[in-house]
């Protein structure tokens, strides 16, 4: 099972990770996990890190982590090509990194005056070793797409499940016509790092 469905459960988002993982939750709030560092910029937060990250180096050591969440943390950074680099600095090669953003189409996405960026199902496309990432040259990053969902990664409904599987497999066509209709209101993105 993909860290993102043990993550993103019908019960709701759970997170727990064995005491031997090197787990931190970027840009993470008021959110607080066990077992798991968070870093915002926010004194006033839930931070074991304080410090902006649009701020380069981050204070976290080269092929450190196992694992980096980044729940609703991306669509305010200044440079993403930058953040992406840096996420495969801080992470120990296999390390997973889990990416949840406003999906382009939906109200979040906007109304927010802070958001920088907008995601489309082939944004880390841009980014990845097995996508297009060659032809573009965004990131030296080495990161592998290992999966992607539009909206929550789990779902009770059986229609919904029959409709994300549409969805992941035209994914194209869902970006530039149905979701006119249905916009999801997240996408969530599993990537791995790979260190030589």
């Amino acid at each position: 099972m993909l860290l993102a469905e043990q993550i993103y459960t019908k019960a709701g988002r759970v997170i727990q990770f064995e005491p031997t993982k090197k787990v931190i939750n970027l840009g993470c709030g008021n959110q607080k996990y066990p077992g798991v560092l968070g870093l915002d910029a926010l004194s006033n937060s839930a931070a074991d890190i304080v410090h902006d990250l649009n701020k380069f180096p981050w204070p976290i050591d080269e092929s450190n982590l196992n694992v980096v969440l980044c729940f609703q943390t991306l669509e305010h950074l200044e440079d993403l090509p930058r953040v992406m680099e840096e996420l495969y600095r801080i992470c120990k090669n296999g390390a997973r990194i889990v990416i949840e953003v406003p999906y382009f189409r939906s109200v979040g996405a906007f109304a927010d005056p802070t958001h920088r960026h907008f995601f489309t199902t082939k944004t880390m496309d841009y980014f990845c070793v097995n996508r297009s990432r060659d032809t573009f040259g965004y990131s030296k990053a080495s990161l592998l797409l290992i999966d992607f969902w539009v909206g929550w990664p789990t779902s009770r409904n059986i229609f919904m499940h029959f409709f994300k599987t549409f969805i992941k497999k035209y994914h194209i066509f869902y970006d530039k016509y149905v979701s006119l209709l249905f916009p999801a209101p997240i996408l969530v993105f599993e990537l791995e790092v790979q260190k030589r």
